[in-house]
């Protein structure tokens, strides 16, 4: 009875305009419908059944209208239908003009599953989605990927910068809403999203502006508790969705998300980890290289691995046979659950068996082509007295033009009298004209810097390293010195394109494929920060004639076992230009050997400085 009640008291309010004004468009067409049925019905008396719907459904009928009364009920009849005809043209122009109005303002729902779903603009968002076409490309697969903006000018914005012919494997829905309001979310079927990645937004007045707006919409989704559940409940299940949220380097800001999210969110902040790389890669611009294709999803990328696919018991097995037996992969370690329940990874476990619940982590450039091969050979494996274990603190002459970027832990990775000299060779001028100096240059050139760094903004940085090109545009040993920082794609992209041989670092675009890759693989955020940083397992570089002999340098097995007995793992080579060549068995060109080694070592040639400054911890903040 109390149902019957509602639905009259539902229907005695549509009959007003207003009402039907508002109402859906399945419901105004309902109405007309009816309303049209009841005055055929009502005509047929006398018009008859017939008549009556021929005539309203097309007025050239009423010419079989016979006697005054059908000619007079039929002509009513005529205009009756005209107008309830007008209105169904109305009603469906109306939906349609809407229907593309919401496709343009990004107003429509996404009802599918399967796709990722990245939550506001910045700068690397691009540049993610080149990552992402990249990967669905090499899977021959073509990606569904919902972007979510929080305002209609962004949604503009980025369609009319989209270039379809750039994302060729990508299908992108770009969505619009209020990013604190979890129907927004409902909308795009986040139940159904395989990851989800909130992005710091750009335009925020600071980094606390913007970190505050992605800790709300993270306890906009926390706090529903149907999708919390769905997050656990898919952990629980080892199928977790991959969420992450990027914040900047402010503590607090990290603190806050981790006790929010409960570790169902991965918090990345990349200033830590990026500013760390981009540090060392002052130092030496190969290290940059490194992590640039190693974050990529093509070339030799890292990858986790469950030794069950081969098919074959590995469990138990040491670590020199496992990493003598694999092959079209580098094998670096292992990963998984300890009897406590917390994660772990274990990078060079030379001595370490595989436990059943440890994954095996790879790098290699196809995944699908690592396969074990038993051996009957011995692993027992020797020190060779002439190979110089490497060390993460080195002498280095460097010069740094500018501030524009902080240098970061860069004290972490070059000696304390390279770092004396550091402090004198970072030129700073009020006047920008001074830069452009035919003196300043020849300082430069003079002073035998190693590393010429330009830490200078986006469009001083672009005019200062064209400078210098013009300059000694055939110098190529002046031109390998030089390294850009950058912050603007387009910039980095002008000047990666001039074809020579200076270098160019660009902090985006580092970031951009460390979001990637985790968006797909949660636990690489704690690989790349055990690597970025100088504790514990770090990549480093033999130099070939000084930590290793040319002699050894020869057969990439041979030289393979040789480093093991360092309990070093051997990644690759780099040549006379800084050009790495991950799992190289061609030494023609080599100069110097890229190994996976334990951190710690301390320079033999000088002290640390034992400073308080001087420690800086992983989770030190780093400013882009």
């Amino acid at each position: 009875m109390d149902q019957i009640k509602g639905a009259w008291k539902k229907l005695r309010r549509l009959p007003t305009a207003e009402r039907f004004a508002l109402a859906p468009v399945w419901v105004q067409l309902v109405a007309i419908f009816i309303t049209s049925a009841v005055l055929i019905f009502m005509m047929a008396p006398f018009l008859s059944l017939r008549l009556a719907y021929m005539i309203f459904a097309d007025p050239a009928y009423y010419s079989e209208a016979k006697g005054p009364l059908q000619l007079v009920v039929g002509l009513l009849q005529v205009l009756l239908g005209m107008v309830l005809f007008s209105f169904i043209i109305s009603v469906l122009s109306a939906a349609l003009v809407k229907y593309i109005e919401n496709i343009r303002s990004g107003s429509l729902g996404f009802v599918r599953s399967g796709h990722m779903i990245f939550v506001n603009y910045n700068v690397k968002l691009p540049l993610i989605l080149d990552q992402l076409d990249i990967r669905a490309k090499e899977r021959s697969a073509t990606e569904e990927i919902v972007l979510l903006f929080s305002d209609i000018d962004t949604v503009a914005n980025f369609r009319n910068q989209m270039d379809p012919k750039r994302w060729k494997n990508l299908d992108i829905f770009v969505r619009q809403g209020d990013l604190m309001n979890f129907k927004t979310f409902e909308r795009i079927s986040v139940f159904e999203a395989l990851s989800l990645v909130i992005l710091l937004p750009d335009g925020a007045q600071s980094h606390f502006f913007a970190d505050n707006i992605n800790l709300k919409i993270l306890t906009t989704l926390v706090n529903n508790q149907q999708y919390r559940k769905h997050l656990e409940e898919r952990k629980a299940s080892r199928k977790p969705v991959k969420c992450s949220i990027e914040l900047s380097n402010n503590a607090d800001s990290r603190v806050i998300a981790q006790k929010m999210s409960q570790a169902l969110f991965t918090v990345i902040t990349p200033g830590d980890v990026i500013g760390s790389i981009l540090a060392r890669g002052k130092v030496d611009i190969v290290f940059y290289k490194v992590f640039f294709e190693v974050m990529a999803f093509d070339g030799s990328t890292i990858h986790f691995v469950n030794p069950q696919v081969f098919g074959l018991e590995l469990v138990g097995k040491s670590f020199e046979e496992l990493y003598f037996g694999f092959e079209g992969g580098t094998l670096l370690g292992y990963s998984g659950i300890n009897q406590a329940g917390e994660y772990r990874m274990r990078l060079c476990p030379f001595g370490q068996n595989l436990t059943s619940s440890d994954w095996l982590l790879f790098l290699t450039t196809k995944v699908n082509r690592i396969v074990f091969r038993p051996s009957d050979d011995s692993f027992k494996l020797e020190r060779l007295d002439d190979i110089i274990p490497p060390t993460e603190s080195v002498a280095k002459q460097i010069c740094v033009i500018g501030n524009h970027n902080p240098l970061g832990n860069i004290d972490d990775f070059i000696d304390v009298q390279s770092m004396r000299a550091l402090k004198e060779a970072h030129f700073v001028f009020d006047n920008q004209e001074e830069y452009f100096a035919d003196k300043f240059l020849q300082r430069l050139k003079s002073s035998n810097f190693e590393n010429i760094v330009v830490n200078l903004d986006d469009e001083t940085g672009f005019r200062l390293t064209m400078w210098l090109v013009s300059k000694e545009g055939e110098n190529d040993d002046f031109l390998k010195k030089i390294v850009t920082i950058l912050g603007d794609p387009v910039t980095e992209n002008l000047l990666s394109h001039y074809h020579l041989k200076f270098n160019t670092v660009l902090s985006h675009k580092l970031s951009a494929r460390y979001i990637a890759q985790i968006s797909f693989q949660k636990n690489l955020d704690r690989l790349f920060e055990e690597l970025a940083f100088p504790e514990g397992v770090e990549f480093n570089l033999l130099e070939i004639g000084k930590h290793i002999p040319h002699n050894l340098v020869n057969d990439r097995k041979e030289l393979t076992r040789l480093l093991a007995g360092q309990q070093l793992i051997y990644l690759g080579i780099v040549d006379e230009d800084k050009n790495v060549y991950f799992e190289s068995s061609n030494f023609t060109a080599a100069k110097q050997i890229l190994v996976l080694s334990q951190g710690g070592n301390e320079n033999p040639d000088s002290a640390k400085r034992a400073t308080p400054e001087s420690t800086i911890s992983k989770q030190k903040s780093v400013e882009l």
